[in-house]
């Protein structure tokens, strides 16, 4: 069975999403402008602003339940987003750069339940929720309805931003490389070409302990069949044993069967994509890990092209690593011409 993931359009007049660079940013602020500070905090983390009371009973319960469920398809469970909370009156100081806040406020002075998303308020790219409520049953019943679009909005602002940044640095051999395909695609310089031919191209940055891997594949649409899972995991496999060598003899990558891919249909800015998560190995060795891909359709091409980035670094947490080739798969846009 599919799991069906909308991404959510963000409808908020606030929020215009600023690229993220190694300078400050003037905010305008009336008649003046502020030079914002960068964003601090780690990658995937979330600062929670909320009176102990609440964190402790059914509110707190529900957004560590929705923030910190499992990140799909690694290797090892990690949270989606690790989270911090502090009271209302400790946020000061450093605690306002942090790059992502969400902040609760409970009275009986607040007439109505709200939430709210802004950005770039103390630092840049910073977001910022405020959720506002009357009373705990009342912040109770907007989070559990709110939960799941605070938990999108989040994740695509994150992605965001690492796509602004890596948009600031590409490099021009992998764009003509990407142009081949009539894609686009957010990948920053200190990604190295493989391979590349008019079928499938691979690009990674690799250390002495880390692999992140690109694959850029595409064949001719034959139906709607195509889009269905095991035809896109047959394919895949057709690629990687076809242009993936290990060191072994016979030896190439693979989708691991231990574990049954995760498909979602996604609608995303107009386009229809079938994106698959789920581990690789290496047949005939013992590596492995988790990857995605997103499998979209060039009507003018009649093509279908894929997009496919795995991370090796065994016994060790994947999740950031993987938010990166996340980004750049997410990126990946069809040219205009």
């Amino acid at each position: 069975m599919k799991n069906t993931l909308f991404i959510l359009a963000f409808s908020f007049s606030l929020f215009s999403l600023n690229s993220c660079n190694d300078s400050t940013v003037a905010k305008s602020n009336g008649s003046s402008s502020v030079l914002l500070p960068k964003i601090s905090g780690a990658a995937g983390e979330i600062l929670v602003v909320m009176d102990n009371f609440n964190w402790k009973n059914k509110s707190g319960d529900l957004i560590r339940e929705t923030l910190e469920q499992e990140y799909p398809a690694l290797t090892q469970p990690e949270p989606i987003f690790d989270i911090s909370q502090i009271p209302a009156g400790a946020f000061d100081g450093p605690f306002k750069f942090h790059r992502t806040i969400i902040r609760v406020d409970v009275g009986s002075e607040i007439k109505e339940s709200t939430i709210k998303y802004g950005e770039d308020m103390w630092a840049t790219p910073q977001l910022v929720i405020t959720i506002d409520a009357p009373d705990s049953y009342a912040l109770e019943s907007l989070i559990l309805r709110e939960k799941e679009n605070i938990l999108q909005n989040i994740l695509k602002y994150d992605r965001k931003r690492l796509q602004d940044l890596y948009n600031q640095s590409k490099d021009a051999k992998i764009k003509e490389v990407l142009n081949n395909f009539n894609v686009s695609m957010a990948i920053p310089r200190g990604y190295n070409i493989d391979f590349s031919n008019h079928e499938f191209a691979s690009v990674s940055i690799e250390t002495p302990k880390t692999s992140q891997v690109i694959f850029i594949y595409q064949y001719p649409h034959k139906g709607e069949s195509d889009f269905k899972t095991s035809m896109i995991v047959e394919k895949r496999n057709e690629f990687l044993k076809k242009y993936t060598v290990g060191t072994r003899t016979d030896s190439y990558l693979t989708t691991a069967e231990i574990f049954q891919p995760q498909t979602y249909d996604i609608q995303f800015e107009g386009k229809e994509i079938v994106e698959l998560r789920g581990w690789w190995e290496m047949y005939n060795g013992f590596m492995g890990g988790p990857f995605i891909s997103h499998t979209m359709l060039d009507k003018k091409r009649n093509m279908i092209v894929v997009a496919d980035a795995y991370v090796y670094y065994p016994n060790n947490k994947k999740r950031n690593m993987m938010r990166q080739l996340e980004a750049i798969v997410y990126s990946m846009r069809f040219l205009s011409k």
